[in-house]
């Protein structure tokens, strides 16, 4: 395992203690909460096995932590940088995977990075993270492997409803998912990808909820994106909409009351 990958270890490990001190939830209580909502869904599918249960993943910030992705980009990029940019590489160079928000600038420019140079990394990582080969150093949240694999096992359709193109990750996305050991080119399992970069995601996701309803009954739908939790959420109200509290975009909207929300996919 590439150090990239190593470092997120620890990172998800954080991110939950995270998530319970901004929640004001003890980790025992944290842990209780995501057991039950997971137990509670995976009840569900057994239940069910007649009305061809359907489990809706998101990948990125849902089922994969894509921080290394975006970290191994900016080394590669301080790298590179003229001499007269090495303080900035050095800061660069200096990132892990822990420190990263949402947006680059976010996190280079409380860090003094130049703007020139915040704008050079803005272009280099445009330019090389939405493709098939920066899909390899993704990592599966902490427990999503075992939780997909287990409503597969327990009779669900497994559907991979995702932002990424099919003409730019499709390859890489496969390749990981397979490796990774995620549910994968077998019976009840549908990776669904934008037809084109450009489209906006939760307009994609909206526009297919049709075909997805004729894949069976929905039980469950996880997301990193408030938006797309409670288009799901308002779309299957008898349904469990989970929002994962990893990282979502800024101005996202409140979660719908109904929406849970867990930092992980552990159960115990």
């Amino acid at each position: 395992m590439c150090a990239v990958r190593c470092d997120t270890v620890g990172v998800l490990v954080r991110q939950a203690c995270r998530w319970c001190n901004a929640t004001q939830l003890s980790p025992t209580r944290a842990l209780h909460m995501t057991q039950h909502i997971l137990t509670t869904i995976l009840d569900r599918v057994r239940s069910l096995p007649k009305q061809r249960p359907v489990v809706l993943f998101d990948l990125d910030g849902t089922l994969y932590d894509n921080r290394p992705r975006t970290l191994r980009i900016l080394h590669a990029f301080a790298a590179q940088l003229p001499r007269e940019h090495r303080k900035d590489a050095e800061v660069i160079r200096g990132l892990a995977a822990r420190d990263l928000l949402y947006r680059l600038d976010e996190t280079l420019s409380p860090r003094g990075v130049s703007h020139t140079v915040i704008e050079q990394a803005q272009q280099a990582w445009r330019t090389r993270f939405f493709t098939d080969a920066a899909c390899a150093d993704d990592v599966p949240v902490a427990g999503s492997v075992e939780f997909v694999r287990t409503c597969w096992d327990e009779g669900a359709t497994v559907v991979y409803l995702t932002g990424r193109d099919t003409p730019g990750m499709l390859l890489g996305t496969t390749r990981t998912l397979r490796d990774d050991g995620f549910p994968m080119a077998v019976p009840r399992v549908e990776l669904v990808m934008k037809p084109t970069f450009e489209e906006n995601d939760t307009l994609f996701k909206q526009r297919l909820l049709d075909l997805l309803d004729a894949l069976g009954v929905m039980i469950a739908s996880f997301d990193n994106e408030p938006a797309n939790c409670n288009l799901f959420h308002h779309r299957w109200p008898e349904s469990e909409s989970v929002f994962l509290d990893t990282q979502k975009a800024p101005g996202a909207p409140p979660l719908a009351p109904a929406v849970h929300s867990i930092p992980t996919f552990e159960i115990g």
